[in-house]
């Protein structure tokens, strides 16, 4: 990772600089790099941004600071004398004419000395200026940062090189083992496939998403003779396995979530056991040879197609790339084992590149399942269009022997086979380079998942949690546009900030922090919001975040200078950012569980968040009116789950159910005075 010391941005060739801070969720605090020289400049606009704590930088001229706040436009001179943290000089609220010439916040714009714009600031621009602010805050360009950066890139490569080597001592085929049709049975039909996409619009363009790529009926990946023959040896293989055997074989999966209903086995196992139990015989050889004719001739090419060859291959490094899986699991999904709930799985990512889900067995055999994609909710979070489960439902291949293709990274969610038994083969698959450099998107999704195992092992909290942060940081050097990095850096940054609140409340100290953590906390929830707006969750965080936020301007001594007026301005502003991301959140899981997904924790986290915020502004019937949506919940919890349970989920549910009837309970009381 290329770290950028705090008194350097060369990287931006002197054009801009910027002062990390939140407004309408945008970053949006850009000055012209010109400025660095003049003192007082530089003081004022740092003044402004605490005096107006809240405040948007729009623009900066020669003479004058011009910025928004509460949705108006002013402007202060640029020899503006700053003393006792107090401004000394004008604030001007500007004209509506005035106003009109300026460009809006969300715009992040650039100027020169003269006040004219140069041009808006790409993303990838404003995402480099947030990181050089993470940057500087955890010291990783000093000589000890860089020492962790490596040692945490060294841990990774060997990770990786590791499940290179177990694909390897695997039976099932990487892409450069491919050999000619006629060795491994005969021309095969280029697989052909179709978009599954989404549209939304805004005011000036509109805009289609591909979320999964689906094989055309024409070229199914497996025909009706093949399914039965590998649903067969699957058959064979759980028979041999004892109950005990075949549990330890589901816990290996390195993807799914055991869940009660499904059951699962390994491909790389039930090829394995072929080779053992029919030795010589025509059943082991034609396992073996099914499964690397599927492999080498349609998937792999497919991917590569569909997928691989679309990457920026700009270093010319994709066609040293080799297919491979890193897991292939067949799943059966039994909704009578599961009993009331459902077979599925929860919202996930994947790891690997790209996951395949070939489906092996006929809708006509179950009823429910298919798969659930976050990104298909996009037109109701980014449009506000109404949709009813018939408008967004899971999606599924067109017909036994059919797969859908999706990037491993997409967070999706096996929605629940409510009747019946649904079995699916799935392939994850990877790619390794011949000299063991390892793709940037496997590298950025290990340091994700490795991140809270790794930095459990360092010796103090601190030293934790900027291993953490470090450990998401460079997730975003290799994949800058991953919403689920920059929700993780966002919360490491979150949890660093309340753990310095808790230090300074252990050692009694009374001083206000500079909040410096909890700030940039933000900013990466709120930039990755930008990239993955549907996760009900990140809006359940990003609340929280500005809760803190608000309660730090709420004490007496934060907000020193600050006008009575602008105060509140400032804190309904927050009140109102932070009701919007907790009712996004409910919104977005709500609408998952009407297709099928079980996200009732986080649901009931979130109502449980909202009641507490709006129970803390008086809001008692608004509370309620939340808190209401659970309560039900509660009362079955208690009355159906074993009071001796040592799962730790269904603890902390049960908690949070507990602690939102409580809560209802006393609002009830309160409205009743």
């Amino acid at each position: 990772m290329q770290c950028h010391p705090k008194e350097r941005h060369s990287t931006l060739h002197a054009r801009t600089l910027a002062l990390s801070n939140t407004h309408n969720n945008t970053l949006s605090i850009i000055i012209s790099n010109h400025l660095q020289g003049n003192k007082y400049r530089r003081e004022t606009v740092s003044m402004l941004l605490h005096y107006y704590a809240y405040a948007t930088v729009l623009c900066t001229t020669q003479a004058a600071v011009v910025f928004a706040f509460s949705g108006a436009a002013y402007t202060t001179d640029a020899t503006t004398i700053i003393s006792s943290r107090k401004f000394i000089g004008h604030v001007t609220k500007l004209s509506a004419a005035q106003e009109a010439t300026i460009p809006t916040a969300a715009e992040r714009i650039t100027v020169d000395l003269g006040g004219n714009i140069i041009r808006k600031l790409a993303p990838s621009e404003r995402r480099l200026l947030l990181l050089d602010k993470v940057d500087s805050l955890v010291s990783c360009s000093d000589l000890n940062g860089q020492r962790m950066n490596q040692s945490i890139c060294t841990k990774i490569g060997i990770a990786v090189e590791n499940d290179v080597l177990w694909a390897k001592e695997s039976p099932l085929p990487f892409e450069n083992e491919r050999k000619s049709h006629a060795a491994i049975g005969g021309n095969e039909p280029i697989i052909e496939y179709e978009p599954i996409s989404v549209t939304t619009s805004t005011t000036d363009k509109t805009s289609t998403k591909t979320i999964a790529l689906r094989t055309k009926s024409s070229t199914p990946l497996l025909t009706q003779n093949e399914i039965q023959l590998l649903r067969e040896a699957v058959e064979t293989y759980w028979k041999h396995l004892t109950s005990s055997e075949k549990n330890d074989a589901s816990s290996k999966s390195r993807f799914t979530y055991q869940r009660k209903g499904n059951s699962e086995a390994h491909l790389s196992d039930i090829v394995r056991y072929c080779e053992q139990r029919f030795d010589g015989e025509k059943k082991q050889e034609q396992v073996s040879a099914l499964v690397t004719k599927l492999l080498l001739d349609r998937v792999y090419p497919w991917i590569r197609d569909a997928f691989l060859s679309k990457e920026d291959d700009s270093n010319g490094d994709n066609d040293d790339l080799s297919l491979y899986l890193y897991d292939a699991i067949f799943i059966r999904y039994n909704a009578t084992e599961a009993e009331n709930v459902g077979a599925g799985q929860p919202l996930h990512r994947d790891l690997g590149y790209v996951s395949v889900n070939i489906m092996l067995n006929s809708q006509d055999e179950f009823d429910g399942g298919g798969t659930f994609f976050e990104d298909q909710l996009l037109p109701v979070v980014l449009n506000g269009d109404s949709c009813t489960p018939t408008y967004i439902h899971p999606l599924k291949p067109c017909s036994p022997g059919h797969g859908i293709a999706h990037y491993s990274s997409n967070r999706h969610a096996g929605s629940a086979t409510v009747d019946g038994v649904r079995d699916i083969l799935v392939f994850f698959v990877a790619a390794a380079a011949a000299a063991g450099r390892a793709p940037k998107w496997e590298v950025a999704a290990r340091l994700k998942s490795t991140a809270r195992s790794y930095c459990n092992d360092s010796s103090s909290i601190d030293e934790q949690l900027l291993c953490r942060v470090r450990h998401h940081r460079l997730a975003i050097e290799h994949v800058p546009s991953d919403g689920e990095a920059w929700h993780y850096l966002g919360m490491a940054l979150l949890d660093y900030h309340n753990y310095e609140v808790a230090m300074q409340q252990q050692q009694q100290q009374n001083e206000n922090c500079d909040c410096s953590f909890l700030r940039l906390a933000i900013s990466c929830l709120e930039e990755a919001t930008t990239h993955t707006p549907c996760d009900g969750r990140l809006q359940n965080n990003l609340g929280i975040a500005l809760e803190r936020l608000l309660e730090y301007h709420q004490s007496s001594d934060s907000d020193d200078g600050m006008t009575l007026v602008d105060r509140s301005r400032l804190l309904d502003s927050l009140r109102g950012q932070i009701a919007t991301a907790y009712d996004r959140s409910i919104q977005i899981h709500t609408l998952c569980n009407q297709v099928g997904c079980d996200v009732k924790a986080d649901y009931e986290s979130a109502c449980l968040n909202y009641g507490l915020f709006l129970s803390k502004i008086d809001d008692f019937e608004g509370a309620i009116n939340i808190l209401s949506l659970v309560a039900a919940n509660y009362e079955v919890d208690e009355d159906t789950t074993d009071s001796g349970t040592t799962d730790a989920s269904l603890i902390a549910r049960r908690r949070v159910l507990r602690d939102a009837n409580n809560l209802l309970v006393f609002c009830r009381r309160q409205i009743q005075k």
